[in-house]
């Protein structure tokens, strides 16, 4: 039987889940929708591996804690792998940046969850050689690499086994392949009602252990969601799901790799995000302000975290994706709808242009916009409170 881990990447500020809508979700104390989620996993005796980020965390320890107690009192069902603070894209984040981001995302991690694995999922498996080289210096047990998503002729050339890969600074890491794939299978369990395909696609995996990575916002997104992932859960027939501390593989040595595997991590196209360039003024005025991000005030940092977000590029650059739906489980026909990109762009130049305002001195900018009562300005009120108690130790 294959034993396979589900990594769920979940990003609280993705660019389909608009701000009202997740904070919604959050309401309802233990019968909020994402306690409903979370109890799917507990009640079906389902392990799953969470990739919550650090923003992630913040809201729900602030607007549904009960999710908090409730993913602490399962650690036999939830495991946490370690994720920055903003889902950011780390190709484009310098040293300091991407350090401070890790930083603060660990330590939410560390709060939330009773039981952490020390690997490192990064945002749209983007990292660089260097930032490798930091995740080794600073003790990380691992990273995961997903090769469906690299050009087909990068793809065939990384190894689809557990192996170390190469950081700058000649330092090594070992590094989890996921299998693509099953990302579909699992989309397809949940849009058409299909479980079956989903069990295929894990009996087709001929490897002993195997690793999912899939994003945990979908049942947020779609309608009857939490029904669709009820669905998926009952169906599912196949494999022995473990934790990522369960894992015994053995990791291939560098030189161990044939000349036509590539040793060091892939960089990934960042194409998607920058299609039209219409974000190439934002992200100069952010690269000026990073190098004195280590020096802000939780205001600042918070404007700062909120700024960096992969998904105020996402929300502009890309398109709204289509999917065919079966619309309940006994339909016959599928319908087609469509999954919006939010205003994560409009809400990414707001923070970003009271973060430059509070540089230069305006000390009322952020204060007003906490004082308004909108959906952004109570997300950032809720992080702006949970890192305040963060950087003094106290949540």
């Amino acid at each position: 039987m294959t034993r396979w881990v589900d990594v769920v990447n979940f990003n609280a500020d993705a660019s389909c889940l608009d701000t009202a809508r997740w904070l919604k979700a959050l309401e309802g104390g233990r019968e909020s929708e994402f306690c409903r989620w979370l109890r799917l996993y507990v009640e079906t005796g389902r392990k799953a591996v969470l990739g919550l980020t650090g923003a992630t965390i913040a809201d729900v320890t602030i607007h549904n804690p009960e999710a908090r107690d409730l993913i602490r009192g399962n650690p036999e069902i939830f495991e946490a792998v370690v994720r920055p603070f903003s889902h950011d894209i780390a190709l484009i984040r310098g040293t300091k940046g991407f350090s401070l981001n890790l930083e603060l995302g660990a330590r939410s991690i560390g709060e939330m969850f009773a039981r952490v694995s020390q690997f490192y999922l990064p945002p749209e498996f983007m990292l660089s050689n260097e930032q490798v080289a930091i995740l080794a210096g600073s003790g990380y047990a691992g990273i995961f690499v997903n090769a469906s998503r690299l050009a087909s002729d990068t793809r065939v050339r990384v190894p689809d086994r557990p192996y170390h890969v190469r950081g700058i600074g000649g330092t090594r890491l070992p590094c989890l392949p996921v299998r693509g794939g099953l990302t579909d299978a699992y989309l397809d369990a949940l849009h058409r009602y299909d479980p079956d395909s989903w069990n295929e696609a894990l009996r087709g995996c001929r490897a002993e252990t195997v690793v999912c990575w899939r994003d945990g916002e979908s049942a947020f997104l779609l309608p009857d969601g939490l029904e669709r992932e009820r669905h998926w859960l009952a169906g599912e027939r196949h494999g022995e799901r473990i934790f990522l501390s369960q894992i015994d593989s053995e990791y291939l040595a560098p030189e161990s790799l044939s000349s036509e595997h590539l040793q060091s991590y892939p960089v990934h196209s960042f194409l998607a995000w920058m299609k039209e360039f219409r974000m190439m003024g934002y992200l100069g005025r952010l690269h000026r302000i990073e190098t004195e991000a280590h020096r802000f005030s939780t205001e600042q940092l918070v404007l700062w975290l909120q700024a960096i977000n992969s998904d105020v590029m996402s929300a502009v650059e890309k398109r709204s994706p289509q999917v065919a739906l079966r619309p309940k489980a006994d339909a016959d026909a599928l319908i087609t709808h469509t999954l919006f990109r939010s205003e994560r762009g409009f809400e990414g130049e707001e923070c970003l242009s009271l973060l430059e305002r509070s540089l230069e001195g305006d000390a009322d900018a952020f204060d007003h916009f906490l004082a308004r009562d909108e959906p952004l300005s109570r997300k950032v009120r809720g992080r702006h409170e949970y890192l305040r108690l963060l950087v003094a130790g106290q949540t």
